[in-house]
């Protein structure tokens, strides 16, 4: 009975694969949606919401098991006056620039976000109130309130979790984490419930005010959880450009060396894009 109902799971779960399918938004009109509401409303689970470049002004939901995959966030930007623009509750959020002039950034009850870059609200970067969501490797700037602000209603303590983060110029300067249980191993001032494991205050040492690669002479270089690892198979950096879903171009898939016949080694190496 054990080995049938095994076979059973597997024969489920590699159908759920295979129905998988890619959902293309772009606002001029080349994909499938127009909207990153309309590609996440016809999406399923497993499914990934691929979203090209633009300015996509609206306030998303997002309730389902899905990828939804932006183009980079100097390129692919949420905005909305509502308060917040992201309400969150499942699913994985990647590789976008999110912002409101309305208040939070995001309310995460569940789920994740990574890679982003949430910036210049009016209300806190991202909320967390009885959450189990997670921010990790993310850049929380210039935002009103905290760049990350958890509360809860209860105990034992849920109120989400920020690992690899930065944190900048949130709350009129400060850099701000505030009342995060799971935050470790970020980059910015804490004022946790809890004990905060690896929170250092300094300078992340950006390339710009709006470009935010760090270099190897950054604290945030090869700071983050020991645990994650970028794609080049190193320790994972803080912010944006860390992790395994690290936006870094390209991405090295394969290598092959080549024995010459003068005796040098010819390296080839395939690569992809991230994006």
């Amino acid at each position: 009975m054990k080995h049938t109902t095994f076979f059973l799971a597997l024969v489920l779960l590699l159908i759920q694969l295979s129905v998988a399918k890619m959902i293309i938004v772009d606002k001029s009109g080349s994909g499938q949606y127009t909207t990153i509401q309309g590609g996440i409303n016809a999406s399923s689970a497993g499914d990934t919401v691929r979203v090209l470049p633009g300015i996509y002004n609206e306030a998303l939901i997002v309730n389902k098991a899905v990828v939804i995959q932006g183009s980079g966030y100097e390129t692919t930007i949420i905005t909305s006056s509502n308060n917040p623009t992201i309400t969150m509750s499942a699913g994985k959020l990647m590789w976008f620039a999110v912002t409101s002039s309305g208040g939070n950034g995001a309310n995460i009850s569940a789920g994740s976000i990574t890679n982003c870059v949430i910036s210049g609200c009016t209300g806190a970067g991202v909320y967390f109130h009885n959450s189990t969501g997670s921010v990790k490797n993310c850049v929380l700037i210039g935002n009103a309130v905290n760049g990350a602000l958890g509360d809860n209603d209860f105990y034992p303590y849920q109120s989400g979790s920020a690992t690899n983060c930065i944190a900048r110029n949130n709350r009129g300067g400060g850099a701000q984490f505030y009342g995060l249980q799971g935050l470790t191993y970020s980059c910015g001032s804490s004022s946790s419930i809890g004990s905060s494991a690896n929170v250092i205050d300094q300078d992340p040492l950006f390339a710009s005010s709006s470009d935010f690669r760090i270099s190897p002479t950054s604290p945030c270089w090869d700071a983050g959880n020991p645990a994650d690892q970028d794609p080049d198979g190193s320790r994972s950096d803080m912010g944006y450009y860390g992790g395994f879903d690290a936006p870094v171009f390209p991405v090295v898939t394969g290598l092959r060396l080549q024995l010459n016949t003068d005796g040098t080694v010819t390296v080839k190496a395939t690569a992809q894009s991230r994006y």
